[in-house]
Formats: structure tokens, sequence, C-alpha cells
């Protein structure tokens, strides 16, 4: 019996999913999204890479010092937006091996917020009396932003 209502309610729901239209899918159109963001991000790094090598050809045909030294200075841009994108790297690398790596829920660290930096403590103004001690204790929740 719970196989025949499993299999009804998947039926159902691609039934529903096949009824909705594409383009009002919000997961369809974050997939979207992304697709045209990666995609102008390759373009972007062929196009940097494209620039690198046609500057490397140029750097290889320079005779002296002072050659050299101008068509650095002549591609001070492309070298700027090489260096802006290499920090980048950096600083996301920097991030990012945590999370690759899996880091264990132990080893993440809970925020703390300190409320009566925002308004009322509600903690402090429920225990400020006892009646309203015994409530909080009564509720369940516990309050560790504190």
């Amino acid at each position: 019996m719970s196989e025949q209502s499993a299999e009804t309610s998947a039926a159902r729901f691609v039934r529903q999913f096949q009824e909705e239209d594409l383009a009002e899918n919000p997961d369809y159109a974050l997939l979207k999204h992304t697709k045209a963001h990666l995609q102008n991000r390759q373009l972007r790094k062929k196009y940097l890479v494209k620039q690198l090598q046609l500057l490397y050809a140029q750097l290889d045909k320079t005779r002296n010092y002072q050659e050299f030294v101008d068509t650095l200075m002549g591609s001070r841009q492309l070298l700027s937006e090489i260096f802006a994108l290499e920090k980048h790297k950096e600083r996301s690398s920097v991030v990012t091996p945590v999370i690759r790596n899996g880091a264990r829920s132990s080893d993440l660290v809970a925020p703390s917020v300190n409320w009566s930096h925002y308004g009322i403590d509600v903690e402090e103004y429920l225990l400020a009396s006892d009646a309203s001690r015994d409530l909080v204790h009564q509720s369940g929740w516990v309050f560790h932003d504190m």
C-alpha cells in the first residue's frame, strides 16, 4: 500500500512538473542564469589567454631591455586585468579550501549575535523576573547567543 502511494505521489509530482511552464520554473531560471554567467567567464578567460599569447609573442620579438619595457608599458591595461584576476583568485582560494575539503561541522563555529546591540535582549528581559524565568524554562527554548 505504501509503495503504491509513493508511486502515485511521485507520478503526481512528475505530472505537475511537466504541466508547469519551464520559463516559470525558478530552478530552471537559476540554471539558465548560472549557465550564462559561466559562459561569460569562459569567454573572458579565453580572451585573456589570447591577449597573453599575443603579449608573449611581442615580448619574444624585443631585442633589448628598452623595447621589452615599452612593450610591457603598452600592455599596462592587460597586465592590470591579469593581476586583478590573480588577486581575486588568491582571495577566493583562501576561503574555498575549507569548503572543498569538506569541513566537519565540529570545525565550524556557530555565529554569536549580540542582540542587545539591536534592541531589547529577550533573554535578559524574560529572566529579569522570577515568573518569566520559569516561563522561559518551561518553554524549552534555549538561549545560547549570550
